[in-house]
């Protein structure tokens, strides 16, 4: 008997199809259909007794004879789409593994195997940790979100385990977001030896037949634990207990490109859904977070000690406006010898890559730009080439200057690669290890890196800020930041939120042993309050300053935003498409809505695109929902050059 079914397809539409279906096909399941001349793959959503099209085509072939995505998912799922005023087809597509997109059977290729030698429980908990383990295990049947607030190496990690370990026991699932798997491998590793179950990983890490045979494993069931960065937060788990979200603040949980989620927002709405309890976790609470706890939402836990006889860190500044124009301070050399000679570890953090970011003209002032970006191009010394961070394009740096034709050309500033040359010239007989994006690139060259930090060895470590995230290292007593001072300076209204968790994370990585660890901070603004905040561990106190700041201006976490950004290769086109735009939306009656703009991207031109951006903004969230499904039902007022492309991004964060 043939029926008619609903089907979403991953285009960038934001309607759904009707086709003709002569087979018996559950809602969830995928379906090959014909669309326009080529045979796709798509999910079926509903049974329909009559379409508003007439003529329609027929399902090719029904691929699955159960749901690939539950209702449970699916109505997660459209909420994302409502939400972020996504196609629905593109959302259910980011929620399934390429070989699914594609249309290929669902079935595990290889289990993976479970460790038998399950490590027992031996660490006793702190009196924070247990009260926190079971406030959190009291609402184990219900909906609750916690904030986890624990200073660094105070055993927020333990606290997930031990929750876990109870709620496994009842047979439910734990679903655990990381912001980067890569540079939590202890995490996995302390799950896999604690759990009496399968542990899966989800992450970009793995091939396609992996990420499907994980995808699979927890949607049956078999897995008891899956782990993984912000698109984990899709996976279908039948018996889903607990979602845990580790290092909450971290700005790498909201995906920037295509459909634009936040995997934390998101867990609210998932754990809600499922009635289960939520726990965020973080020595470093973002501000959205801590409004939360203010507005009730949130239920605060906090750690406010590190277990055993580890104690924090002193944190001192060294002012550079009495230091030479080097990166090294002498009052920091002297500090690294010192640790050195102790056989301890030292870390210095420094956010930027490559050898100097500036490569110039002495006599004209002429720069090394980007002729694809607003940028200047950095300097690479071990391949002697100079490249863009932005579009990736790459040169051999000149031998004259283009513009004076004079050849005194010079480097100006420092990142890893020429902080690590000049560490070695100081202490020729130590260990370096720099970590950045460039020195991880291989595939297992990250792990490797760590194997040896983690041997304990005495080494120095230099590092991005893929350092400051989610690392134990027992033997690193020292720890010096480089280069601050950029982030006091930033235009952005969040920079300084961002700065000051930095400051925290980077800080909290030493000092974990019995050992009592020691920061040091070069900056050129040794009065700027930040710096009060940190050295007294107080960073609450900040947030507390800047959520009053934020109050008075009306800005997130106070006011609610979206970000309407139109690129393109004509540098007029975006910023007229953006002026019709603010016209169509001006005609709207809703004067709750603030509209910024059209103003040039913070980067106006990357990658031969120019980019124009309008802020939408209300302290009423419903309100600026309301306006932007009022523009989409209008939109085709607008006459969109074909030059132009744009998206909208709710809850913007750059």
């Amino acid at each position: 008997m043939t029926s008619i079914i609903e089907v979403a397809i991953a285009v960038p539409l934001h309607n759904t199809f009707d086709y003709l279906c002569n087979q018996k096909v559950v809602i969830g399941a995928r379906v090959k259909v014909p669309f326009g001349q080529k045979k796709v793959i798509g999910i079926v959503l509903s049974h329909k007794n009559k379409s508003k099209f007439e003529k329609l085509r027929s399902v090719e072939e029904v691929i699955d004879s159960e749901a690939l995505l539950s209702e449970s998912v699916l109505d997660f799922l459209f909420w994302s789409s409502n939400y972020y005023h996504h196609p629905i087809g593109e959302v259910l597509s980011n929620a399934i593994p390429k070989n699914l997109r594609l249309g290929k059977p669902a079935v595990i290729k290889k289990l993976s195997e479970i460790k038998n030698s399950i490590s027992p429980t031996i660490l006793s908990l702190t009196s924070e940790q247990e009260d926190a383990v079971a406030e959190i295990i009291n609402y184990k049947d219900s909906f609750n979100g916690f904030l986890l607030h624990g200073v660094t190496g105070s055993g927020k990690t333990e606290v997930y385990l031990r929750v876990t370990e109870k709620l496994l026991e009842e047979g439910k699932q734990v679903l655990v977001l990381v912001p980067e798997i890569g540079l939590t491998p202890q995490m996995i590793d302390r799950f896999g030896k604690r759990v009496n179950g399968r542990v899966v990983a989800v992450h970009s890490q793995l091939n396609e037949t992996q990420k499907q045979d994980a995808y699979l494993m927890a949607k049956s069931g078999e897995a008891k634990v899956v782990l993984g960065t912000r698109s984990a937060i899709f996976t279908s788990l039948p018996n889903l207990g607990l979602i845990i979200v580790d290092e909450e603040h971290d700005g790498s949980f909201k995906q920037q490109s295509n459909f634009r989620y936040s995997a934390r927002d998101l867990s609210f709405i998932r754990a809600k859904l499922a009635n289960i309890p939520l726990i965020l976790g973080t020595a470093t609470p973002s501000l959205e977070t801590l409004k939360n706890v203010a507005d009730k939402k949130l239920t605060k836990l906090v750690l406010n000690n590190r277990p055993g006889n580890a104690i924090m860190p002193d944190v001192n500044l060294i002012d550079m406006r009495s230091q030479p124009v080097e990166a090294l301070s002498n009052p920091l050399v002297a500090k690294i010898k010192h640790y050195l000679k102790e056989d301890k570890q030292v870390m210095l953090f420094i956010n930027r890559r490559g050898y100097a970011p500036i490569f110039f003209c002495t006599d004209c002032g002429w720069r090394s730009e980007c002729s694809s970006c607003d940028s200047t191009l950095v300097f690479h010394r071990n391949v002697n080439r100079l490249k863009c961070h932005h579009c990736g394009i790459e040169k051999v740096p000149e031998s004259s200057c283009p513009s004076c034709k004079n050849q005194n050309l010079k480097i100006l500033g420092y990142g890893t690669e020429r902080l690590e040359e000049n560490l070695e010239s100081y202490f020729p007989d130590a260990t370096v290890i720099r970590i950045d994006r460039d020195t991880t690139r291989r595939k297992k060259s990250f792990s490797a890196h760590l194997e040896k930090i983690n041997s304990g060895a005495p080494c120095i470590i230099v590092g991005t800020q893929m350092l400051a995230k989610g690392h134990d290292f027992s033997n690193l007593a020292f720890v010096g930041v480089l280069d601050v001072d950029i982030g006091l300076m930033s235009l952005d209204y969040r920079a300084t939120e961002h700065l000051a968790q930095l400051l925290v994370q980077v800080s909290g990585r030493c000092g974990r042993g019995d050992y009592k660890g020691e920061v040091n901070i070069q900056t050129r603004y040794p009065n700027h309050p930040i710096f009060n905040f940190i050295r007294s561990s107080e960073y609450l106190k900040y947030a507390n300053t800047l959520l009053l700041e934020r109050e008075e201006a009306q800005l997130p976490p106070y006011a609610h935003q979206a970000l309407l950004c139109a690129n393109s290769k004509n540098k007029d086109a975006p910023e007229k498409f953006l002026n019709e735009v603010v016209a169509l939306l001006n005609s709207i009656d809703i004067d709750s809505v603030e509209i910024w703009g059209p103003v040039p991207g913070v980067i106006e031109k990357k990658s031969d695109y120019y980019y124009f951006n309008l802020y939408l903004q209300s302290s009423n969230r419903n309100k600026l929902h309301q306006i932007i499904k009022t523009f989409y039902k209008h939109l085709e007022k607008i006459k969109v050059s074909s030059s132009v492309r744009w998206f909208i991004d709710i809850d913007p964060i750059e």
